[in-house]
């Protein structure tokens, strides 16, 4: 699914499988940069993963993921960022404390994270508008 591309507006279940797909993709990143010097009983322990994950690298993941860390950043995104970050962060033991930290219902913890995924969607299409714009100066 290529969001720049799509005209109409993501269903729900639209919306979730490209967080989801997101969220795959950013486990993925790490396998772009050595890891750093590790201790000697590090070194020792098996390694966790011997294969990195296979997530495409796609253009329309990087400005996705570059809206939601700018939006993250932005007071007025706080209670946002908040639910989106424990929907897609697989903090799911935290759900219930974070709706009852924000006193807000399940509904609205809902309603908030895609909103929020909404609003990063939309900011990660102007920014790929903006860098295409940039390329043709």
């Amino acid at each position: 699914m290529n969001p720049a591309t799509m005209t109409e507006r993501m269903s729900d279940k639209q919306l979730d499988a490209y967080c989801q797909e997101w969220v795959a993709w950013s486990s993925t990143r790490k396998f772009y940069v050595q890891p750093g010097a590790r201790n000697f009983l590090a070194r020792m322990q098996p390694a966790k993963v011997k294969e990195p994950p296979n997530a495409r690298n796609s253009p329309d993941m990087q400005f996705f993921n570059m809206a939601i860390w700018a939006m993250a950043d932005m007071k007025e995104h706080e209670s946002g960022w908040a639910c989106f970050r424990v929907c897609y962060g697989n903090h799911d033991a935290l759900l219930k404390q974070k709706i009852a930290e924000l006193k807000i219902s399940r509904g609205t913890y809902y309603n908030r994270t895609r909103a929020f995924a909404r609003q990063a969607l939309s900011l990660s299409r102007s920014l790929r508008a903006a860098a295409e714009n940039m390329k043709n100066l």
